[in-house]
């Protein structure tokens, strides 16, 4: 009984001292990886929801904050005037009346031309980016395409999609495939070639892309920015919130759309133009410079609780991914879902092996009958490809890490003279050590023998006769 109560305590000891000592290791480590997880973990676990869509109330952030700010100097000055604001919710449809007058830009010249022709009656365009690499034929730009024709009557929106080309390349391939293309130029920079996460190149082209948008802001146009690693198969407006000023769509989403809380993806947004969202642009590129080596998700992710980012006023809603699903959390509803991205994955052979699974579970989707839809439920085959990307092995470096601290409190905990009793017992008893070395138990039991003997002896010694 008592070398079972050892082994139990032994065992408590090392769960706790491992569960202590790898707890910093996990809170610091890269947070995807969680995320990636509560999506896998998503498979098996759909949210019941109500059909009336995401939630609607919208609590406006604080724009009281004390004396000193977290603006960092540059040459963008925000304004921050006091506005008249209305109660009355705006309606999509309806252009804020603070935009200032359409005007040219030099250095973006036909910018304003293109968007002309490709925004909607309410002046708003859905825009990509894309270089060389993801234009190439029968890859991403092809794909993000195709999903449109293949999803539930959107197909007329693609005649409002602008694709920016960041290369010439990507440009004149866009020229073959779709009607309204722009030619982004950045000097010194070539966008072509693949760009990988977190390279040099890839924070300039995020960048460089959070700078475009600013612009299409300030000429007055609505816009929702989306990835081309993005399949669209419903018309994602009905659930974009009449109240807010800037929405964005989530790596994990937490159930409240108001929470900055939530994880952002700033792969798929969907902006109002009004002076807010235009200084918050400003003020979100300029604010890369006190945030070096990161990139437009990661700085806003730091920005969105300073006091600087409440003085703008902003009203912020995260997009739940019921309906702007994703790798890292996917959508199992198959009746509600509006896009799926191909989020919490590196490489463009895996985003395009898992989004054609993607696009042919949707097919398999749109195939089955109203009963079969009833009776029968299916899931994503994705991700699959893009379990092997740097996010899982991230993943696999925790998991070696835990075990190394494992390893590493079993042999001290075996060593520790406290424990020599418990189930650990053997490991110290080394046959190339001298017995007494290991336990003081058997030099007790020698020792007791001895004076045992020497009594004897002594009494037979007294009384001979004995």
């Amino acid at each position: 009984m008592a070398s079972y109560k050892l082994r139990v305590r032994d065992m408590i000891i090392i769960a706790l001292c491992s569960a202590f000592l790898a707890l910093p290791y996990f809170l610091f480590m890269h947070t995807p990886t969680v995320m990636f997880l509560n999506g896998l973990m998503n498979r098996s676990t759909v949210r019941e929801e109500s059909d009336d869509g995401p939630h609607k109330e919208m609590t406006s952030i604080s724009s009281s904050v004390s004396e000193g700010s977290d603006l960092p100097n540059s040459n963008s000055t925000l304004s921050f005037s006091a506005e008249s604001k209305t109660n009355v919710a705006p309606t999509p449809a309806a252009t804020p009346a603070l935009i200032p007058p359409s005007k040219k830009f030099e250095e973006l010249p036909g910018l304003e031309d293109v968007l002309i022709r490709t925004s909607m009656p309410d002046k708003t365009v859905i825009i990509t980016t894309l270089n060389s690499a993801w234009a190439k034929n029968n890859t991403m730009v092809d794909l993000f395409l195709e999903s449109f024709q293949e999803g539930d009557n959107i197909a007329h929106l693609v005649n409002h999609i602008l694709i920016v080309a960041l290369d010439q390349s990507a440009y004149d391939r866009c020229e073959q495939i779709h009607h309204h293309c722009y030619r982004l130029e950045t000097e010194g920079v070539d966008f072509a070639a693949e760009k990988f996460f977190m390279s040099s190149d890839y924070l300039k082209m995020m960048w460089r892309r959070i700078d475009f948008l600013r612009i299409v802001l300030e000429l007055g146009y609505n816009m929702v920015f989306a990835d081309a690693d993005i399949m669209w198969f419903r018309d994602p407006f009905p659930h974009f919130s009449p109240y807010a000023d800037f929405q964005i769509a989530c790596d994990h989403f937490n159930g409240r759309p108001t929470d900055l809380q939530n994880l952002p993806n700033g792969g798929f947004v969907y902006v109002r133009s009004n002076n807010v969202t235009i200084n918050f642009y400003k003020f979100w590129f300029d604010s890369r410079m006190k945030h070096p080596g990161k990139h437009d998700q990661d700085v806003f992710n730091d920005i969105k609780k300073t006091k600087a980012f409440a003085r703008l006023g902003l009203k912020v809603e995260f997009l739940d991914t019921v309906y702007f699903g994703g790798f890292c959390e996917v959508s199992q509803d198959f009746e509600k879902v509006c896009t799926m991205h191909a989020n919490c994955c590196t490489g463009l052979e895996r985003k395009l092996s898992d989004l054609r699974l993607t696009m042919s579970d949707w097919r398999r989707f749109k195939n089955m009958t109203r009963e079969e839809k009833r009776n029968q439920r299916i899931f994503w085959q994705a991700p699959k490809e893009c379990l092997h990307s740097c996010k899982l092995k991230a993943l696999r470096i925790k998991i070696l890490y835990t075990l190394l601290v494992f390893v590493c409190i079993f042999c001290f905990l075996g060593c520790h003279q406290s424990l020599k009793n418990g189930f650990l017992k053997d490991l110290c008893c080394s046959p190339s050590l001298p017995q007494n070395m290991l336990s003081p138990v058997p030099m007790r039991v020698e020792r007791d023998r001895k004076k045992l003997y020497r009594r004897r002896s002594e009494a037979v010694d007294e009384d001979p006769a004995s």
